[in-house]
């Protein structure tokens, strides 16, 4: 009697089929996607300051030995600001190596009060003239703190494949690692000659707000010359003056043959960055 009571119940009520690992991930990754959509509609243009330590180091090509080293340290102030549907990131150096530098470029405060265009140009010529300080033999235009997120824009996510592979504690809050690589065009990233380059690389999530810890993004360039392959591992943390997170550190490395260079930047004080006239940043039209 039992046994016939249990099997009619059990055939009114049939068990939930259980939830697949990837069907888990799917709902992460999409978490995430919302999240990152909320964080560039929120973010603006934020204004913090950036202790910046590189090292670079050269090779002998006869034994691959360390031939030369040089080390830099600058003090800046570091503004990632929103370029028509992308971000861009401007630094100010105002030390190096404990000096003082003389100031040719006006404060951040001032410098964009044009038209669009002319800000445009103001911006690219404040970036040129930030990367003299750069040592090293590799050319960085991936090392903004916030540059990994987009791959999980609503835009860009379905040409990359995901996979969790592991559980990681970030600041006392419990993340999933997830592993991920480009497979479709167009890439994030380009050579000189516009040649795609596939990127791969980790993100830590937070698997029930979507939030996004951690980025790794790992960038290699087989086809250039001296072929070179980039690392850069970016830390959040929520910020004391903005209410949300903000990037606290920043790992670099690069690697050619002949150079390797490693930096470390760290940021504090990030804060919404208002000018008294309100202004746009636009590219020139092709």
């Amino acid at each position: 009697m039992w046994n016939l009571l249990l099997v009619i119940l059990m055939s009114a009520f049939p068990p939930v089929p259980a939830q697949t690992p990837q069907d888990d991930l799917d709902a992460v990754l999409q978490r995430a996607t919302a999240y990152v959509t909320k964080y560039e509609e929120d973010l603006g243009n934020l204004i913090g300051s950036e202790e910046y330590l590189q090292n670079a180091a050269w090779k002998t090509a006869a034994r691959g030995m360390i031939s030369r080293k040089v080390q830099r340290r600058t003090s800046s102030d570091f503004l990632i600001l929103q370029v028509g549907r992308e971000w861009s990131g401007l630094r100010k150096v105002n030390r190096v190596d404990g000096s003082k530098v003389k100031d040719e470029l006006p404060p951040l405060s001032d410098a964009f009060d044009g038209s669009p265009q002319s800000n445009w140009k103001q911006l690219r010529r404040m970036i040129e003239e930030s990367t003299q300080y750069n040592i090293g033999d590799v050319i960085r235009e991936i090392n903004l703190p916030t540059f990994a997120l987009a791959v999980m824009r609503k835009a860009e996510v379905q040409r990359f494949k995901f996979e969790k592979t592991g559980v990681d504690k970030i600041n006392g809050v419990q993340t999933w690692e997830v592993r991920f690589h480009e497979v479709g065009a167009p890439t994030l990233v380009h050579g000189e000659k516009l040649e795609p380059l596939y990127s791969n690389g980790t993100l830590w999530i937070e698997p029930d707000s979507g939030r996004i810890l951690k980025t790794e993004l790992v960038v290699e360039n087989r086809l250039n010359k001296s072929p070179i392959k980039a690392r850069v591992l970016v830390t959040y943390e929520g910020g004391k003056r903005v209410q949300m997170l903000v990037p606290s550190l920043m790992l670099e490395h690069y690697e050619t043959e002949a150079n390797t260079i490693d930096c470390r930047a760290d940021y504090s004080n990030f804060r919404a960055f208002e000018v008294d006239v309100k202004f746009e940043i636009a590219p020139p039209k092709p």
